[in-house]
Order: C-alpha cells, then structure tokens, then sequence
C-alpha cells in the first residue's frame, strides 16, 4: 500500500508526541519493506531525514499555518501521489479525501479536564475534535483508558477504535548496575545523595502543586530532595506551579527542590535508577512513558489512579488520588518507609516493562494499516 504520513508537528518542542513518532517512524519502515511511504513536511530542512530507508519517499508542502496545510496541501499530496492511506501520528486529518484516514489519539483530556485549556482550545475541541474522530476511518488510542473516554464523549463506533500502548527502547532505559555511568550522571546534574524524582514538561495537567505541597508535609520526615527533570512549557500555563514553587521557598525548602531542565535520554536511565522514588501524581495522563521508563529502570513508582497510569503500571505502583495533596504525601511515606515494599514494586516494574516496546507498538500499527487498507480481515485482532 501507499501510505502517507503527515508530519508538520515533526519539530515541535520535545515532548510524547515528538517521541512517539520519532520512535515509531523507523520500526514502521524497517518491520513494513511491502509498503511505500510518502512523508510529508511543512519545514524543507526535513528532506532526507529517512533517506537511507528504500521505501520512503519525503515531500514538502510549502503552505503557511495549519488549517491550509491540513485540508489543502495534504489532500493535494494525496491525490498526487495516489496514497491510499493517510496516517497522522498526532491529530487532525484532511477532512475531504477518498484516501482512508488514520490518526493516533494520544490523550482525551479535551473531554476529561476542558477547564485546564484556554476558552478557543476548548471551542476547538468541542467542535472539531469530534468531527476528527467521525472522518477517520480509524484511530489508535495509546491507552484503552483513551478509548473509553472517546467513546463516552463522542459516541463513536468502537469498532474503529485501536488500543495500542505506547513503547520504550529497553537498549537505552535498564536496570544499570555500571556504579561509573551512575556517579558520572550524578555529578554531571548535581543529584543530592537521596531524592524524588519527577519527569516530564512542567504544567497545570502535571500537577506540580499538589505535589509539591505533598513533599512540604514529608519533608521534614525525610532526607530526599525533590528533584524536577523536564522543561517548563510556555503554552502550558504553569503559572499556578510557579506559585507554588515561589511559596514552597518561604517555607524554607528552596534547597529541598532541584530543577534540571530537559535531561538527555543517553542520562535519564540512570537518573531514574539514582531515585529513590519516581512520583507522578498527574492529573491527566493518556499513557505516561515515564512510567514505563521507571519501571524499567529500577525505579519505585507512586502515580495517580485517574486515567490511563493504573493501566500502564498494572500493580507495579502505588495509586493515589492525584487531587488530595494528602494521599499524594502519604504514598510518598508509604514507599519510603517500607523496604520489603520497595523491592517488590521494583522486581513487579521490571517485568511489567517488558511488556512494552517500540517493535510491538509498530507491528500492531502496520496492522491497522493493513485492517483499514482492505489487506488483513477487520475482526482480525492487532493485539
């Protein structure tokens, strides 16, 4: 089949998305060599960042903004190219096009938490999002937590709907016993002797301050520093996190917290495996890849019972509700203090994690390719 892949988010700031599908892009080419893709650019710069792959064709569509380059530009490429497939692995879909239309739903939180989002986002989720979901031929969900919250909240035929976890690379994120690459990494950042830590682009949906007032009522029972990895979104309002970051300063703590920044991928692992505890009490998760990185690499988990983390870690975490900044503070307790726990969430995570991989993600994708593409029977399951 000729497939085309939409691929105007493809610079966008380091995040799931950017990850998803720089992670997945290759493993579909390589594990896919019967189909011809056509990857399509809005940045020129692009061309030939797959060049090495045969069966790869990339192209540009000079047009400015969005809504032109979606409903103008791609269906263009599409008519050109004969593509009978096209795959966005973010959203949105060119809504007028005989091709079949396939895109990657990567959290319901438009639905879940309107009130996080800016009054235009919300218009836009209510009245484009579902017509998105509606066009598509199908969509893959990246939780099944994803899938029925699309389901309850845009009445969709749920034959069209595809549960497929996200993944992890387990050459990169691994249980490291190198005690050399471990006190590199720790000098390198600075890490405290003991800690907490937290991954991810810092914002309202992540809950920062709940979470840092939870670490205010145990800080005093306990040496950990808490420790942030991950970059503050501008378009993401954190201001209320700020805030809370400015109050947990007068209280004395600001040598309790630690920002690092984005941390490269090659020094997460073992930043991961530095930690005593990975706290990640979001509000809203669609998947949540840190887990799965945690899990794999050692560490204790505590995140929230909402969404798709019970999902994810599958009892190898302890859930607590993400708004009562004293279950969050209890659980914390809970893991710290109990050794025998401690062990047994670690040896649950290792396994658990294997259960998750890139290969596995893209296998199951190349399925609904060939499900929706006519090649492959509809109730043929891709799990």
């Amino acid at each position: 089949m000729k497939i085309g892949i939409m691929l105007r988010h493809y610079e966008q700031l380091e995040g799931g998305v950017k990850h998803y599908t720089r992670s997945l892009l290759p493993l579909l080419f390589s594990l896919g060599p019967q189909h011809r893709f056509t990857l399509i650019y809005q940045n020129p710069r692009l061309l030939g960042t797959y060049a090495a792959y045969p069966n790869v064709e990339e192209v540009v569509v000079r047009m400015p903004g969005t809504v032109l380059w979606d409903q103008l530009g791609v269906p263009w490429i599409t008519r050109n190219k004969s593509l009978d497939i096209i795959f966005n692995p973010k959203f949105t879909i060119p809504f007028f096009h005989k091709a079949k239309k396939i895109w990657v739903f990567h959290g319901s939180e438009w639905f879940v938490i309107p009130e996080v989002f800016q009054w235009h986002d919300q218009l836009y989720t209510k009245l484009v999002v579902p017509l998105y979901c509606k066009r598509a031929d199908a969509f893959i969900a990246v939780a099944e937590a994803v899938k029925q919250d699309a389901l309850r909240f845009v009445k969709l035929d749920p034959n069209k709907i595809f549960t497929i976890h996200n993944g992890y690379d387990p050459k990169k994120f691994y249980f490291i016993h190198d005690t050399e690459r471990l006190k590199a990494v720790k000098t390198r950042y600075q890490l405290p002797e003991k800690f907490i830590l937290w991954v991810g682009q810092i914002g309202t949906r992540k809950n920062i301050t709940r979470l840092l007032r939870a670490f205010a009522q145990i800080a005093h029972e306990y040496p950990h520093d808490l420790v942030f990895a991950g970059e503050q979104r501008a378009k993401q309002n954190s201001k209320e996190a700020m805030s809370e970051i400015a109050t947990i300063r007068q209280l004395g703590l600001e040598k309790r917290i630690k920002f690092l920044g984005w941390v490269e991928h090659t020094d997460l692992p073992a930043v991961y495996r530095l930690a005593d505890l990975f706290a990640f009490p979001s509000i809203y998760e669609g998947f949540g890849i840190p887990l799965i990185e945690a899990m794999a690499c050692g560490c204790p988990i505590v995140t929230a019972t909402t969404c798709a983390p019970p999902e994810v870690v599958d009892g190898a975490g302890y859930l607590v509700d993400p708004l009562d900044v004293d279950a969050i503070a209890q659980g914390m307790r809970v893991v710290l203090s109990d050794s025998v726990l401690r062990e047994k969430m670690i040896a649950r995570g290792l396994e658990r994690a294997k259960d998750f991989g890139w290969e596995k993600c893209a296998r199951q994708v190349l399925a609904v390719f060939d499900i929706i593409g006519g090649a492959r029977p509809a109730a043929q399951s891709v799990l």
